[in-house]
């Protein structure tokens, strides 16, 4: 079977994927290219699949007149859909193999939900997230180290892991993983430790900046293991390792996924953020020592790309390619745009393997920004079971379980 990856719209979606201009444009015109986007990706879908056909045909959504607003609430769908091998559904004719099938963690006791990411999803995925990131950095990658509070297999399921590992690879930066997965039976989570000597390499290397990712409860179990030190072991410590504290050396950062869930302990984020700062530094562009600055992440199995906060802000800007909303929890009628609190739904309009448009199961705010998305949105809690909601962690709160569960 031929695959579709020369089609017009999938270049299309690819150049935008790379094309850093999109974040000097305004929020009109920006939603104004979600909104052309949004008529020639259902016409992609129409003309590669006799599934979406049908489902156009039945909903009465002319493709080239589609409207965000009117006809995108039809099709969505909740993430709860996708678990087991449902995406083979919805997957268009011709879409290219050799991809990855990211997964969530399945704490839920039920199937876990699983995507199939072809190779143009991964390579879009790796241009959008790396410019979504130095946009919100404020700088480009250049050099560095990274560390990343996971263990290498994870890579091939979990997508934040994933962009991360391909977006510093893309960058030639070293990217050290802090944990391994130990042998035997079981699900990961159970199996997950840390690799203390990777830590250590971290924390010794004289490379530039550094970068830190995790799941809040990576920050957490390093900074519990400092405050638990005798003075004779923060001294060996300091000696052996160069920590505590942990310099991040010039423009370093924390980076976590998805906020705290309060999982097993660990604090709140704003709480943790203190927390950290008495055991993580960082120097800014004029060598003055600060406080790490912390960069949260929101992305889950479903997401092309994630929702990046600014510096010291719980708000997020999401990718320009990525049609974000919010809708109300009792009605499910589309919010308008500005300040405002409800259920969040996305599309991803750079998916060129399928309609990838979800509600993931959560609860966000969002408010006005003059960036250029001119929304930003903050993470409030996961939608509950009495509400009708059984869903899987968020990516980040998955690898929240499984880093509180190692030692």
């Amino acid at each position: 079977m031929v695959d579709n990856s020369n089609d017009p719209y999938v270049q299309k979606i690819m150049d935008l994927a790379g094309d850093r201009s999109l974040f000097e444009k305004s929020p009109d015109q920006l939603l104004s290219l979600r909104k052309s986007l949004f008529r020639d990706l259902l016409s992609f879908l129409s003309k590669h699949s006799s599934h979406y056909r049908t489902m156009f045909e039945r909903l009465r959504i002319d493709p080239k007149s589609a409207d965000l607003q009117e006809d995108l609430p039809k099709v969505i769908l909740t993430a709860d859909t996708l678990r087991g091998e449902a995406w083979k559904s919805l997957v268009v004719d011709g879409v290219e193999q050799g991809g990855l099938v990211f997964s969530s963690s399945g704490t839920t006791q039920k199937e876990p939900v699983q995507i199939y990411r072809s190779p143009t999803d991964l390579e879009v995925m790796t241009r959008a997230n790396t410019n979504l990131f130095e946009f919100v950095y404020g700088d480009i990658l250049k050099d560095g180290v990274a560390l990343f509070m996971a263990a290498p297999e994870l890579k091939d399921q979990l997508n934040f892991v994933a962009f991360v590992d391909m977006c510093l690879n893309r960058k030639g930066i070293e990217l050290i993983y802090g944990m391994r997965l130990l042998q035997g039976e079981g699900a990961p989570w159970s199996r997950l430790v840390q690799d203390r000597s990777k830590i250590v390499k971290f924390f010794k290397s004289k490379k530039e900046p550094k970068l830190f990712f995790t799941a809040p409860a990576g920050v957490f179990l390093i900074c519990k293991n400092f405050e638990e030190m005798s003075s004779l072991k923060r001294l060996l410590g300091k000696l052996v390792a160069g920590a505590p504290p942990v310099s991040l050396r010039t423009q370093g950062i924390v980076v976590t996924g998805g906020g705290s869930k309060g999982i097993l302990g660990v604090p709140e984020y704003g709480a943790l953020v203190k927390m950290a700062s008495r055991h993580f530094v960082a120097q800014d562009t004029k060598g003055t020592n600060v406080p790490a600055p912390f960069m949260d992440v929101y992305g889950c199995t479903e997401t092309l790309t994630a929702i990046l906060s600014r510096f010291g802000s719980h708000y997020g800007i999401p990718h320009p390619l990525q049609h974000v909303f919010l809708v109300d929890p009792r009605t499910y009628k589309p919010l308008k745009e500005g300040d405002g609190e409800g259920v969040l739904g996305f599309l991803d309009l750079h998916n060129t393997s399928f309609l990838g448009t979800f509600y993931p199961g959560d609860i966000f705010r969002s408010h006005k920004s003059n960036l250029c998305y001119g929304q930003e949105f903050s993470f409030v809690r996961r939608l509950q079971a009495s509400e009708g909601w059984s869903l899987q962690r968020a990516c980040g709160g998955a690898l929240e379980e499984l880093m509180s569960r190692g030692t």
